[in-house]
């Protein structure tokens, strides 16, 4: 979790930095983009918690307006678990609204929606869940943006019976914690 803390700072910072670079922008119209990504996830009724990974991610979306936007998002990050490492990947469907900033280079935002997940490392998991979060973002010109997110994803991870060998499905409560921070290009900056 440290890490984590880490990392949301260093992107706070960073972002802060290239403040007085920033162009105003509104936010409408497509954009694509890329992040690092780092997850980790408790999972309650288990043997184990899958501690802090880092990995990658990318996403796409559409800004309606100045305040809301659609955002599909992929992600993969690497865990580490007591007996082994553990691919944790998502796939995220988001409604992202700007709270503050509409009309400024900063923009403070929260995002909410739905999540499919899987983790593999010779046990499989899935499951959808619910996530929601919050999150800043800058942007340095007229197409280009940098965001910091931080997202948190609840619900069961389902373990299949035919992968575990049971005859009926196992579900554990679990709580996924990402942080991300990452680039946007707006394909049709102002």
């Amino acid at each position: 979790m440290t890490r984590m803390l880490r990392t949301a700072f260093t992107a706070a910072a960073l972002s802060a930095t290239a403040a007085a670079k920033a162009e105003a922008q509104s936010g409408k119209g497509l954009f694509v983009g890329i992040q690092y990504a780092g997850a980790s996830v408790n999972v309650q009724e288990a043997a184990e918690d899958l501690e802090f990974g880092n990995g990658f991610g990318v996403h796409a979306g559409v800004g309606l307006s100045e305040r809301w936007s659609v955002l599909a998002n992929f992600d993969r990050s690497l865990l580490t678990g007591n007996s082994a490492d553990v691919r944790l990947t998502q796939y995220d469907a988001l409604l992202r609204l700007h709270l503050i900033g509409a009309a400024s280079p900063l923009k403070l935002f929260v995002t909410g929606g739905a999540t499919a997940r899987s983790a593999n490392a010779g046990r499989d998991f899935e499951s959808i869940a619910p996530t929601g979060g919050g999150g800043v973002q800058l942007f340095l010109s007229s197409g280009l943006a940098v965001h910091g997110t931080a997202l948190w994803t609840f619900g069961n991870l389902t373990r299949a019976n035919q992968l575990s060998g049971n005859t009926i499905d196992q579900q554990f409560t679990s709580t996924g914690t990402r942080v991300q921070a990452g680039a946007s290009l707006y394909l049709f900056g102002r």
